[in-house]
């Protein structure tokens, strides 16, 4: 029986997705299924959805679009509706169930980095993946601060997640003392995906500090490089990446992501760098 996937967003061409899927479907022997990339514009998710729930049997929902496909999903898990974000969409005759694996895609990487309870965290951005990996971190008793360009919107957000998270600026004047006694800093925003920029301006950080950069492409951003200079403890997002799509394949197939062979399908592509 063939079924069709895709991630959507703006941009997807460099995502890594169609490789995940294909190694799970092909682990498992499951002839006819597919997975490609959709690109949809900002704003255009709506206009759109009657066509891809008819094309397809379930989608992932990147970049601009993960705050939309949670209001327009039929009906969504508690997950999602604790981050008010959508990643993974699955379409049944019912309706578009909606799904957020962002958050325990996140942390399987924060394993990777600390083994220690919760602590004080700083998350950088204030979309989709922002909302997920605050309100999982929020759940398991960490104290967020979110930092937006906007300050505003940061705090709009933070009213949204409730208790336990509170509004930066991505500023230094914030940003510095904020992070003088943080135990983990989160990159959640596009910025320095070229391998060059980074979001974080001109502040130092402590060895204390954890750093997990959620961009997977290129595997060592400035940021990641900044960060071990200074003995922080690091990852990529790549760690995220696989177990996210693992998570929605498990609930598209019934069946156990091949977790190893998926990781091994992008892990090559993702060193080769942005681009």
């Amino acid at each position: 029986m063939s079924r069709e996937f895709a991630i959507v967003g703006d941009p997807v061409e460099h995502s890594l997705s169609p490789d995940l899927y294909r190694a799970a479907f092909a682990a498992h022997g499951l002839e006819g299924w597919s997975y490609g990339r959709v690109r949809v514009p900002a704003g255009q998710l709506e206009a759109t959805w009657e066509d891809l729930s008819r094309r397809f049997a379930g989608i992932n929902v990147t970049a601009p679009h993960k705050l939309t496909a949670r209001r327009l999903a039929t009906e969504v898990t508690p997950g999602a509706a604790r981050c008010g974000s959508v990643n993974t969409v699955t379409f049944r005759p019912s309706g578009a169930l909606g799904d957020s694996t962002d958050g325990a895609g996140f942390l399987v990487v924060l394993g990777e980095v600390r083994a220690a309870g919760p602590g004080r965290a700083v998350i950088l951005g204030t979309g989709g993946a922002a909302r997920a990996v605050a309100a999982e971190l929020q759940g398991a008793g960490w104290r967020v601060l979110l930092a937006g360009r906007d300050r505003g919107q940061a705090g709009r957000v933070c009213d949204e997640l409730g208790a336990g998270s509170s509004p930066l600026a991505i500023s230094r004047a914030e940003l510095a003392p904020a992070l003088q006694d943080a135990d983990l800093l989160v990159n959640a925003t596009p910025v320095g995906a070229d391998g060059v920029s980074t979001p974080l301006p001109q502040v130092e950080l402590s060895p204390r500090t954890a750093v997990i950069d959620l961009l997977y492409r290129p595997s060592e951003t400035a940021l990641l490089r900044s960060a071990r200079s200074s003995g922080c403890r690091t990852a990529s997002g790549l760690g995220m990446l696989v177990e996210q799509a693992a998570l929605a394949f498990e609930s598209w197939s019934g069946l156990p992501a091949p977790r190893a062979q998926m990781l091994a399908a992008v892990q090559t592509v993702a060193w080769r760098g942005a681009g």
